[in-house]
């Protein structure tokens, strides 16, 4: 099994957005990938520092794209 790791950086009092916009828009979209298994959020104190990890079958995972702007959080 492969972990990848990704960290953000969120504005103060972002976390509920971004944690909205994870479970209704990447994680839908993350299920759908071959080889992907899971993930875990999680959040430091103020809810500004967030580490999302993903678990995968092998090391080649997807690199997902979207078309639609990113929001900045």
């Amino acid at each position: 099994m492969f972990a990848r790791n990704v960290s953000i950086h969120l504005k103060s009092n972002m976390l509920s957005d971004y944690t909205r916009t994870f479970e209704k828009d990447i994680l839908p979209l993350l299920r759908k990938q071959n080889g992907f298994k899971d993930e875990i959020t999680l959040a430091g104190p103020g809810g500004v520092d967030v580490s999302a990890i993903s678990f995968w079958d092998n090391k080649y995972m997807p690199i997902l794209t979207t078309r639609a702007p990113i929001r900045r959080c």
